[in-house]
């Protein structure tokens, strides 16, 4: 069934920069901006961009989210109060977030959720409440978008060696919780939006 919703959730999407070359931290980025200006995403009003990043932290996530706003995306930046890491939201606080803005149930019959973010090992598929592996407990069609990724807490002494420890603990935490279904996406034309 095609999805008629989706939610792009960025967890971490800063990360930590000063641990990667500009490669790395420029690359998410650009991928970002390709599916906010280069994407033939003719239905934006069923499309939220939502991160956990608050304003102040991210000014290149900010600006694309501006930006998206500009071309008739809606965007969220969740914040909690200040004693509440914005990382503790569950599934459905989140959701309900969603709804004050769009208006619509994010549902699994109707909804899709492509992640990324940092660190594809640990937030993107199980560290925070709203992981990968949690949305897709719930039925969810789940997307890692591995563009969108990149692990900074991984050893290793180049990003090639890095990116391959972090595929690996993202394969070993899917086996362990029975995730097969989540979807590992490389290109966004391989991404079915209506």
């Amino acid at each position: 069934m095609l999805k008629t919703k989706t939610v792009v959730l960025l967890i971490d999407f800063l990360g930590h920069p000063i641990l990667e070359d500009d490669y790395v931290n420029s690359k998410r980025y650009s991928e970002l901006k390709k599916f906010v200006t280069g994407a033939p995403l003719t239905n934006k009003k069923n499309i939220i961009f939502v991160s956990n990043m608050i304003k102040s932290y991210d000014n290149k996530l900010n600006e694309i989210f501006k930006m998206a706003r500009a071309v008739g995306f809606d965007t969220l930046q969740i914040s909690g109060p200040i004693e509440r890491d914005s990382g503790d939201y569950t599934i459905e606080e989140l959701s309900d977030e969603i709804f004050k803005i769009t208006g619509w149930k994010v549902d699994s019959n109707n909804t899709q959720i492509i992640i990324g973010g940092c660190n594809l090992g640990g937030c993107v598929i199980t560290s925070k409440k709203f992981s990968a592996v949690y949305w897709n407990k719930l039925k969810f069609r789940t997307i890692i978008h591995l563009p969108l990724c990149a692990d900074y807490e991984q050893h290793g002494t180049d990003k090639t060696e890095k990116a391959y420890n972090a595929f690996y603990k993202l394969y070993n935490l899917i086996k362990k919780y029975n995730a097969f279904n989540i979807k590992i996406s490389n290109d966004i034309n391989e991404i079915k939006f209506l």
